[in-house]
C-alpha cells in the first residue's frame, strides 16, 4: 500500500469515526430531550417520529458531506506529501542516468527542507568524487602516452633486427610487443571512457550504409575474415552516425569473441523483431556462453564476468564491452546479451540502432 493510499485512508476513517460519533450522540441527545419535554411541550407521538426522522436525514446527509470534505482534504494532503517524493525519486533517476548536476528545488517546508539538503549534498560530494576520478583517469593516460609512444618505438627497431637475436631473445621481444600493443589499447580506451566521463565526447554523424559499415568493421578488426551474414532487407539500410565508433563497435564484439568466445564468430545484420525503425548488429561465438548473473555485469568498467579466467585468456582489461556500451548508447540504441538462438553453445551480442526505416524493406 502506497503513501498516497494511507493518507486517503486515514482521512476518510476519520472523517468516518467524526461523523458517526457525532451522528450517534447529536440523535439521542435529541431523542432524549424530546422525550424528556414531550408533556411540556404538548408534543405527539407523531410529531416527535417526525421530528427525529428530519434530524436523522439532517445528520446523514451531514455525515455524507463530511466523508466528501475529508476525502477531498485526504487527496490535497497527500499529493502535497507525495509531490516532494515523486521530485526526489525523478532527481535519482536522472542521476543514475549520468546527470549528476540534477539538484532538488528548495521549499517552504522547513522538514522537507533538510531532506532536499541532504539529497543535495549528498549529490554534489557523489559529482566531485566522480569528476575528480575521471580526472584522473583523463590525467594518468596523458600521462603515460608519452613513455609509451616512446617503448613503441623502440620495440619497432628492435623489430626491425629481430633475425639478428638469439632464439630467447626473439621470444622475449615477441612478448614485448603483444604487452606494448595491448598496454597501447589499455590507455587508448582510459583517454575514451574519460571523455565520457567529462561529457567531451561529439558525434561525427554520417549517413552510413549498415552493410559497408560491418564490413568494413569486420576488415579491420582482429579476425577480418569473420563471416557476414546480411539479411537481404537490410543491404539498402541506412543508419545516421559516426563510423569510426560504431565500426569499433563492432571490431570490440568480435575481438571478445577471440578472445572469451571460442576464438571464432560469424556477424548477422538483420531487422529488428519489434521495430521496423531499427535494425539489429549481432555476433555469435563458440564460447560456453555468458551466464544469467552476468548479463549486465559484463558491460561494465573493468568487469569481464565471473566465468572469464575459464572462457579465455586473461587478455584485456574489461574496458571493451563498456565502451561498446558507450557508443552504442550516445547513437540512441542498446545491447544486451543473450544465449545463441540456433541452440548451439555460446554467447550472442545484439546491438540495436535505429534506422531510416523506408530502407529496411
Amino acid at each position: 500500500m502506497g503513501v498516497r493510499t494511507r493518507i486517503l485512508l486515514t482521512f476518510l476513517v476519520g472523517a468516518l469515526v467524526l461523523s458517526g460519533v457525532l451522528f450517534f450522540f447529536t440523535y439521542t441527545l435529541t431523542r432524549s430531550n424530546l422525550r424528556e419535554r414531550e408533556g411540556e411541550l404538548g408534543l405527539s407521538n407523531q410529531l416527535i417520529a417526525e421530528t427525529l426522522g428530519s434530524v436523522r436525514a439532517s445528520l446523514i446527509l451531514a455525515t455524507v458531506i463530511t466523508v466528501l470534505v475529508g476525502l477531498m482534504l485526504g487527496i490535497v494532503s497527500s499529493e502535497r506529501v507525495v509531490r516532494p517524493l515523486a521530485g526526489a525519486a525523478d532527481a535519482a533517476r536522472a542521476i543514475a542516468d549520468g546527470r549528476l548536476d540534477t539538484r532538488l528545488e528548495p521549499t517552504d517546508d522547513p522538514d522537507l527542507n533538510a531532506l532536499t539538503d541532504s539529497f543535495n549534498d549528498m549529490v554534489a560530494r557523489l559529482q566531485d568524487r566522480v569528476e575528480r576520478d575521471a580526472r584522473f583517469a583523463s590525467d594518468v593516460s596523458h600521462e603515460l602516452r608519452s613513455p609509451l609512444m616512446t617503448l613503441a618505438a623502440s620495440v619497432e627497431v628492435m623489430l626491425s633486427r629481430r633475425d639478428e637475436l638469439p632464439e630467447r631473445g626473439q621470444a622475449a621481444l615477441d612478448l614485448l610487443v603483444a604487452d606494448v600493443a595491448r598496454f597501447s589499447g589499455l590507455v587508448e580506451d582510459l583517454l575514451e571512457i574519460s571523455r565520457y566521463d567529462a561529457g567531451a565526447v561529439r558525434l561525427t554523424r554520417d549517413e552510413l550504409q549498415i552493410s559497408e559499415l560491418v564490413q568494413q568493421a569486420v576488415l579491420a578488426s582482429s579476425m577480418p575474415r569473420t563471416a557476414i551474414q546480411l539479411d537481404e532487407r537490410c543491404r539498402e539500410t541506412r543508419i545516421h552516425g559516426d563510423r569510426r565508433r560504431l565500426a569499433r563497435v563492432v571490431a570490440n564484439l568480435i575481438d571478445n569473441a577471440r578472445t572469451h568466445g571460442g576464438g571464432n564468430a560469424t556477424v548477422k545484420v538483420q531487422p529488428a523483431d519489434d521495430s521496423a525503425g531499427h535494425v539489429w548488429i549481432s555476433v555469435e561465438d563458440s564460447g560456453e556462453g555468458v551466464p544469467e548473473s552476468d548479463a549486465e555485469r559484463i558491460f561494465e568498467r573493468f568487469s569481464r564476468g565471473a566465468g572469464a579466467s575459464k572462457r579465455g585468456t586473461s587478455e584485456g582489461a574489461g574496458l571493451g564491452l563498456a565502451l561498446v556500451r558507450e557508443h552504442v548508447r550516445l547513437h540512441g540504441g542498446r545491447i544486451w546479451v543473450e544465449p545463441r538462438r540456433d541452440a548451439s553453445t555460446g554467447a550472442r551480442f545484439v546491438v540495436e540502432l535505429p534506422c531510416d526505416a523506408s530502407s529496411s524493406h
